[in-house]
């Protein structure tokens, strides 16, 4: 894509009208606070977004997924669309069961072989467990498609490598593999002012997986460094988008290299995100079993002052 194009997001607009009509809402009132309702006339009747972020806004207040109402003229991309939110959320079995629906002769792009070939490789390494299988997958995809296209799907396979490798114990071996992910991805955030919210947002997901990665083999300086990296990269484009989940990771390493105050406060820093979230799973993992003890610890230094005033010098 050329510097300072724009890209519209083709949409099932007929799928939207559907939704806010099933919701009871008025065309102004799914727009209010979003958009214009202009805008939503264009979604509806023109299939096109003109803004991925506020085509995301709209999903969340309909209640649908946004790969539901999307558009992919293509063979299998609308399948893979699911089979990669699947993946992105460690849900292999179920992206597996997907990919039983492609039948890999009719894809009819060379981009679609090299995603089905990264897939195919983290299902056969956590589903079937077939650890060269999916090294082989992994190295179809890296020397047969090396399109900028598939760039993130690279840096994807990239990590699978090093994933694969470490589960085979040679540890030494893994991170050459990783870094090489690292470097494709910051290739890639190199050219963010071309990028919508979603291609932040698929970056972010993969350097989570590289950070609990890189925590896994001890390497938690570089863990860390990272975990800084992406959330200032986050907080430069104003959003909040797994800042608690990168939190929480940091906290691990700092952790591991003795800073335990810093630990600490960066425990309650992923806590309070992940509430303003709905990140509940993770909150309640920070507030029950990891800082359990220093929150016990405040509610008894609060209950002693219960029904007292309070002096603030």
């Amino acid at each position: 894509m050329k510097k300072g194009s724009i890209m519209a997001t083709k949409i099932t607009g007929a799928a939207i009208r559907k939704a806010r009509k099933k919701k009871g809402l008025s065309q102004k009132q799914l727009a209010d606070g979003i958009c214009t309702q202009a805008t939503i006339s264009l979604i509806e009747n023109k299939n096109v977004c003109p803004n991925f972020n506020i085509l995301n806004q709209l999903c969340q207040r309909l209640g649908v997924n946004v790969t539901d109402i999307s558009f992919n003229p293509r063979y299998g991309e609308k399948l893979f669309s699911y089979i990669e939110s699947d993946m992105r959320r460690h849900c292999y079995l179920q992206a597996k069961k997907r990919m039983a629906g492609v039948c890999f002769k009719k894809l009819d792009s060379k981009v679609s072989e090299g995603k089905y070939y990264c897939y195919q490789g983290f299902a056969e390494l956590y589903i079937d467990d077939d650890i060269e299988e999916a090294i082989y997958h992994f190295n179809w995809m890296l020397t047969k498609y090396p399109t900028e296209n598939l760039n993130f799907y690279r840096a994807w396979s990239n990590l699978g490598l090093g994933l694969a490798y470490q589960k085979l114990g040679k540890t030494t071996r893994a991170p050459k593999f990783i870094e090489e992910s690292v470097r494709i991805l910051d290739k890639i955030q190199s050219y963010k002012d071309h990028h919508r919210k979603d291609d932040l947002f698929a970056v972010t997901d993969l350097y989570i997986d590289i950070i609990a990665t890189y925590i896994e083999l001890g390497k938690h300086d570089r863990a860390l460094q990272l975990c800084t990296l992406i959330l200032k990269r986050l907080t430069e484009a104003n959003s909040i988008y797994k800042v608690d989940v990168l939190e929480e990771l940091a906290s691990r390493c700092l952790y591991a290299s003795g800073q335990i105050i810093e630990a600490t406060m960066k425990q309650f820093a992923a806590m309070f995100v992940a509430d303003l979230r709905g990140n509940h799973q993770l909150c309640e993992k920070i507030m029950t079993k990891n800082q359990r003890h220093i929150i016990e610890l405040v509610k008894k230094e609060l209950d002693k002052n219960d029904g007292h005033q309070t002096l603030i010098m």
